[in-house]
């Protein structure tokens, strides 16, 4: 048994061998039989026919237990062709700034924030075209062998199947008297006699939080609908552990990093104080040492720490960085990734701490000023915070060469003011009253000023247009003498906050 909880078949004739692998394919079959997914009929002479098969996954818990085994039958939609076997596609994919967001709300209100999956999700959507998949093997109908399955539904691995799945749960949740968000489609809210009701989805995993009683009932209209395993109280999702306690949620990726420092071997490195040396951005090209042989390792590590962001903002700029390096990175570069895992290594147990307090969404911007050595482009950087909590933030090289501080610091401001307009159109519909003016705090001067003209002069005529958004934001306000009026968007409003 201990063999197999450490490991997972690669293939079906391993998987037979192993009793839990058995019965998870058993109720992996008796759920599409459950749900209808397909019809069983002759091969088609003039129609192409989408191979499938079985994957095996080991469920883990936050402390590295074994939750589940699972199987998938799962359809090869590589093969598909686009415009023949499917048209559009789309994943039910929140933003992780989305759901940053909504915890730092339930946090400041006091609620609490659940999670539900939904078993066999993708099996759920109605597909519009005619596909043709093998059948499971294993499972083969007795006589009717050389057979293929036509979908009704959608099968785990088509292009469609996302989407379908997403229209599916979507038209469900207007039925329950959900509105969908318009800032971000993944985002449901709804309010009962004063008392609200926030739900989030992320492909087969559902959020909630809001007024208890509205959860409860939430929960039992959709076991109703959908086979779903309520998971209670968030407590790890998708590498995200997460703690909750009256008025404060914590969020960490701990268990994520010991196994990032385990794979690359930095278990017991000596840690340092900062992720990025001083003036690391200086050594490039032949002054970064030899060509990495293999970069392959390199992308992998920081593909990681990519992901490691989401909750790590102290690590964003020095992983920024790093990723502009991927084409041919130098031994130097591998250092530096290095470096943040010795960094890691030390804040180990560091993360995001939401607690209960003020909703004031508050904005930072800097940059510097042709960081990049390889073509003397600046980087933007910002972030937000909601109350005390931060909730979005981005390091990015700009795109165009900024000619003095001042017009650098004006493409990142006007990069955090494109953001700051999104978050005040998330909280916007779902707050009765929009947040107060949303200022965005920057140190320069001449950038401020830069915002203030909109006249075009020497310094920012040959600016590229679109950094000029910033201008209309500033003039609206300047121009407005009701705080009620200078919100940039106006939604019809569901909740009054606390």
């Amino acid at each position: 048994m201990s063999t197999i909880i450490q490991s997972e078949p690669g293939s079906f004739e391993e998987s037979i061998k192993h009793q839990v692998w058995k019965d998870a394919m058993h109720e992996e079959y008796e759920a599409i039989m459950k749900n209808d997914v397909w019809d069983v009929v002759p091969r088609p002479k003039d129609k192409s026919v989408v191979t499938a098969k079985w994957l095996y996954k080991i469920k883990h818990g936050s402390d590295g237990s074994t939750e589940k085994f699972k199987a998938r039958f799962v359809a090869r939609g590589f093969s598909q062709k686009e415009g023949i076997d499917y048209d559009d596609i789309f994943a039910p994919v929140a933003r992780y700034t989305t759901i940053r967001s909504i915890i730092a709300l339930a946090a400041t209100q006091g609620w609490s924030f659940h999670q539900m999956d939904v078993k066999t999700a993708f099996l759920h959507g109605a597909i519009k075209e005619e596909v043709y998949v093998e059948q499971p093997l294993g499972f083969e109908v007795q006589d009717r062998d050389t057979y293929v399955c036509r979908l009704k539904k959608a099968l785990y691995g088509l292009k469609q199947a996302p989407r379908a799945w997403y229209e599916r749960m979507d038209s469900y949740l207007i039925k329950l008297g959900f509105t969908r968000s318009n800032a971000d489609p993944n985002l449901y809210f709804k309010v009962v006699e004063g008392k609200p009701l926030i739900l989030v989805l992320y492909v087969d995993n559902l959020f909630l939080t809001g007024d208890d009683p509205l959860i409860h009932q939430c929960k039992r209209e959709l076991a109703a609908e959908f086979k779903m395993k309520d998971l209670g109280l968030m407590h790890y999702f998708l590498g995200l552990e997460v703690w909750q306690r009256p008025g404060e949620i914590f969020l960490s990726q701990e268990k994520y990093i010991v196994k990032l420092l385990e794979r690359f071997g930095m278990v017991d490195c000596k840690s340092v104080s900062t992720p990025m040396e001083l003036n690391f951005k200086k050594l490039s090209g032949s002054a970064a040492g030899p060509i990495l042989a293999s970069p392959t390792e390199y992308r992998q590590l920081i593909g990681a720490l990519m992901f490691l962001v989401n909750t790590r903002p102290d690590i964003c700029f020095a992983v920024n960085t790093l990723s502009q390096q991927m084409v041919e990175p130098h031994h130097f570069h591998w250092v530096g990734a290095n470096n943040i895992l010795r960094y890691l290594r030390g804040t180990i147990n560091h993360g995001l701490r939401y607690t209960a307090g003020s909703v004031i969404l508050r904005g930072y911007t800097d940059a510097d000023w042709a960081g990049s050595v390889v073509d003397c482009k600046s980087t933007s950087g910002c972030c937000f915070n909601l109350g005390s909590s931060s909730i979005s933030w981005m390091s990015r090289k700009q795109k165009s060469v900024a000619l003095s501080t001042a017009e650098a610091e004006y493409i990142a401001a006007s990069m955090a003011c494109c953001e700051a307009v999104w978050l005040r159109k998330l909280f916007s519909e779902l707050f009765q009253h929009v947040l107060d003016t949303t200022v965005i705090l920057c140190d320069n001067q001449s950038g401020i000023r830069m915002t203030e003209n909109p006249v075009f002069h020497d310094r920012s005529k040959h600016i590229d247009i679109r950094y000029h958004f910033i201008w209309d934001i500033v003039m609206d306000i300047k121009c407005t003498t009701e705080i009620d009026d200078i919100y940039i968007y106006e939604k019809q409003s569901i909740y009054q906050p606390t």
